[in-house]
């Protein structure tokens, strides 16, 4: 067996077919179409779960809008998949998992992840998370002899993408570096047009002013602690700034708490500008809080000029951020997945062909913004083709900090060359040559599944941001 056919193997018994990735914190570019503030997880009788079915379940079955509908609908594929109706599942597959995940590949893939395991007995417990921007619903599924998490990528409210792999054994766990006596946290909420946002304010202890800064996500439904897997970027951010007597505001995004549907015409200020002013004002209103700045992730980073303009804050830093059009990112992230395994598929191809189209088209204006390009609506590419990141930046004047990892796919590395044109030798540069898009450090290159092991943001970061600040 080739090293090529082994990974092939290996991507079938994962299920790994996603929706096309956008420089977001995981990766997606698209927000989400329908998302609730309840995150609360959801347990299950412990009693069989199996219900009637049908033969067939086509993509003409109306899409999940509701959390709860996401999650029936994962519950009942998982049943589907125990029963063997491996045809009936892989029909309910859209975009290239409808290519990919064929009734003898999903047959392969569940034999091989439960020969050791035994029978089917019930499904004992659903999570729903986020997964590149997608909304996920994980459902652990207990079997004679052991348990088994079945993990259903969504996209537009439609299965996009399948992973079956075992319990994480391993929850968050604070870097070395967090000092939990060092702060106190207190819970805030956030207005917000659509809902309140649900926020943390990690708050050094002391009678002193001490300078803080608002953490702002990148694209797609985010927590506050920005979790994907065991793992709490955010979080770690927060906990390690805070660690050294920076105040640290981070909230839920409104399309992580807010309910929305592909219908709403979103924007860049909709989904990120707004709220982040808010936030900002809402820790510049603390009393101990003195000088403020923004700290943006990915998009986070893009809109960060336009949100320091907005807010009128001394300081920005940009991690991960795009110096260039987001939409033209996609491309190259599409053909670094299609190449990780040496070989282009005709499927792979084509659908780079099909993202570089989508991705001209954006760039001429050559599109309706009512329709929906590489997962997102006309509406929001028309917002961010107004906005020039790099145009705002020339004009504030302000304490600027740039980071870049060297592994990042979702960002070039290139993009902090870009920004030291931009911003001139007054900002502080910092490349990262072993980390990732998440700022988690690693070798080779980077891949989706990185994300998921347990990891956390450098130690460097930390350090380099914080002395960043001192130096205010």
């Amino acid at each position: 067996m080739t090293p090529q056919t082994s990974r092939r193997r290996l991507l079938v018994a994962l299920g790994a077919a996603t929706a096309p990735t956008l420089a977001g914190c995981a990766g997606d570019g698209s927000e989400p179409d329908a998302r609730t503030a309840d995150t609360r997880t959801g347990t299950g009788s412990g009693t069989d779960t199996r219900t009637p079915t049908s033969t067939s379940m086509s993509t003409s079955t109306p899409p999940a809008t509701t959390a709860d509908d996401l999650t029936a609908r994962a519950r009942e594929l998982t049943v589907r998949l125990a029963e063997g109706e491996y045809a009936a599942v892989s029909t309910a597959f859209v975009g290239e998992a409808a290519e990919q995940l064929t009734p003898e590949r999903l047959r392969s893939a569940w034999h091989q992840a439960t020969a050791t395991r035994g029978g089917f007995r019930a499904i004992v417990d659903t999570k729903r998370e986020t997964e590149q921007g997608n909304e996920v619903v994980v459902v652990r599924a207990e079997f004679e002899s052991g348990r088994l998490d079945v993990v259903w990528v969504f996209s537009g409210g439609r299965p996009a993408g399948l992973f079956l792999r075992p319990p994480e054994s391993r929850s968050y766990e604070p870097p070395a570096y967090v000092d939990r006596d060092a702060f106190e946290e207190a819970t805030l909420a956030l207005s917000s047009p659509a809902c309140d946002l649900g926020a943390t304010l990690s708050l050094p202890t002391g009678d002193g002013t001490v300078p803080g800064v608002v953490l702002v996500h990148g694209t797609g439904p985010h927590d506050r602690d920005l979790t994907i897997g065991p793992n709490r970027p955010f979080r770690d951010l927060a906990w390690g700034l805070a660690s050294r007597g920076v105040a640290v505001l981070r909230y839920d995004k409104r399309t992580f708490a807010c309910e929305f549907s592909r219908q709403d015409r979103v924007t860049l200020d909709d989904v990120t500008t707004d709220d982040a002013v808010t936030a900002l004002e809402r820790l510049a209103a603390r009393e101990r809080v003195g000088w403020t700045a923004v700290v943006g992730h990915s998009q986070g980073g893009l809109a960060a000029p336009r949100i320091v303009r907005r807010a009128d804050v001394p300081g920005m830093a940009l991690l991960a951020a795009p110096a260039g059009p987001l939409w033209q990112l996609v491309p190259e992230q599409v053909r670094h997945l299609a190449r990780l395994d040496d070989e282009v598929t005709d499927t792979e191809a084509e659908r780079i062909e099909r993202v570089e189209a989508a991705a001209e088209r954006i760039t001429e204006g050559e599109f309706d913004t009512d329709e929906r390009l590489l997962g997102a609506s006309g509406h929001y590419w028309a917002s961010l083709r107004s906005y020039d990141q790099t145009a705002v930046a020339a004009g504030l004047d302000v304490h600027a900090f740039v980071g870049q990892g060297g592994r990042d796919y979702q960002v070039p590395p290139s993009a902090l060359d870009a920004w030291r044109e931009t911003l001139g030798d007054d900002a502080t540069y910092r490349a990262y040559p072993a980390l990732d898009h998440l700022l988690f450090e690693g070798s080779g290159p980077s891949r989706p599944a990185d994300y998921r092991a347990p990891n956390g943001v450098a130690p460097r970061v930390i350090e380099n941001l914080a002395a960043w600040v001192e130096a205010r």
